[in-house]
């Protein structure tokens, strides 16, 4: 289970109300709209994110000339997904932005990925593939229990050993290779350490037993 970072924490409040500012005043992808819901899904490898705009109780795309800035949206949610990890549970995949012209805005957030019924430029979105989602668990590693169903079932259509938190360690392992995770995931700055398969049989038997039964 996900301790997510909590809808009142300082980074998540200053975050709304940035975007509150920047949505609603004149000339931007929510002025004289009632409501914009951003929905995001982001991996290490890609991300995906739409807007609905309600404008005099009819809902409706948003404009491709207008969207919001670098710093207010997709940076600010890059953010606060790290702060959210919770080392061997993970982070959250996908997110909703509610932001109202006249009221606090919310975030909810989600360990699964969101899927828009219908997109608005055709395309069927895609759902992620063994790669993409073992590159997040490298970034954002999990203990074998903590890895959701619908990441193995991605790995195990494809034949992928996923990355593994080892809480002993505290370290993420994959491919025989061994890095420090720390409060915000792994350290990618450091050497990674060469594990020894026959020294250490156990973490690999039970992500096999995992993987394949």
């Amino acid at each position: 289970m996900i301790d997510a970072t909590p809808a009142s924490s300082p980074s998540v409040l200053l975050g709304l109300r940035r975007l509150q500012e920047e949505t609603f005043r004149q000339g931007a992808l929510g002025f004289g709209s009632q409501e914009v819901v951003s929905t995001s899904v982001i991996h290490q490898a890609w991300s995906r994110r739409t807007e609905d705009i309600k404008r005099n109780d009819v809902w409706g795309y948003r404009e491709f000339a207008v969207d919001f800035s670098d710093h207010s949206m997709d940076l600010w949610l890059e953010e606060v997904r790290r702060e959210s990890y919770r080392a061997g549970a993970g982070t959250w995949t996908s997110c909703k932005v509610y932001l109202y012209p006249d009221s606090d805005g919310r975030l909810e957030t989600f360990d699964f990925e969101l899927f828009r019924p219908n997109s608005d430029d055709g395309i069927p979105d895609r759902p992620a593939d063994a790669l993409t989602l073992f590159q997040d668990l490298k970034a954002f590693p999990r203990t074998l229990d903590n890895i959701p169903q619908w990441m193995w079932t991605v790995f195990r259509a494809e034949g992928v050993t996923p990355p593994v938190y080892n809480p002993q360690l505290q370290t993420v392992e994959w491919a025989n290779k061994r890095l420090p995770v720390t409060e915000t995931g792994t350290d990618f700055s450091a050497q990674p350490q060469i594990i020894d398969p026959s020294k250490e049989p156990g973490v690999f038997a039970k992500i096999s037993r995992k993987l394949f039964g």
